[in-house]
């Protein structure tokens, strides 16, 4: 069986400034500044993001998996960060966030968000979601 159908669903990415569990309902997550572009005076550019994720799993378990920041320009990636996945029962939804921390930036231009998963020694990209970097102008 192929990797990509043994490992999560990715049904939702939302690139953020912040995401936190709410304090009084389990389950829900409060998300500010979601954006799909980041405009800047001068690069390099330094900004700290949060990817929620809404994901789905016919089974349970624990799943790893990592966030790539590439820059679609050379293929070159600028963010890395490792996370699990931890399905309790099977057919579930899986609401969470992944801290990506300090993204720099090097120049303006298009951006992929990636999410892969993996199991069995192998990994399949899972979601993308594109992100523009912009100069802004004075």
């Amino acid at each position: 069986m192929a990797v990509a159908a043994l490992t999560p669903r990715v049904r939702t990415i939302v690139i953020c400034d912040e995401a936190e569990p709410s304090l009084i309902e389990d389950g829900v997550f409060n998300l500010e500044g979601v954006r799909q572009h980041l405009g800047a005076p001068s690069f390099p550019v330094h900004s700290p993001l949060n990817v929620f994720l809404l994901l789905s799993s016919a089974r349970k378990g624990s799943y790893p998996g990592k966030v790539l920041v590439v820059n679609e320009k050379d293929n070159r990636s600028v963010r890395y960060i490792k996370f699990v996945a931890v399905f309790g029962r099977d057919n579930q939804l899986l609401p969470m966030y992944v801290d990506i921390g300090n993204c720099v930036f090097g120049e303006a231009g298009q951006y992929n968000f990636e999410v892969y998963f993996s199991a069995s020694g192998s990994e399949a990209l899972k979601g993308e979601h594109p992100f523009t970097l912009f100069a802004q102008e004075d």
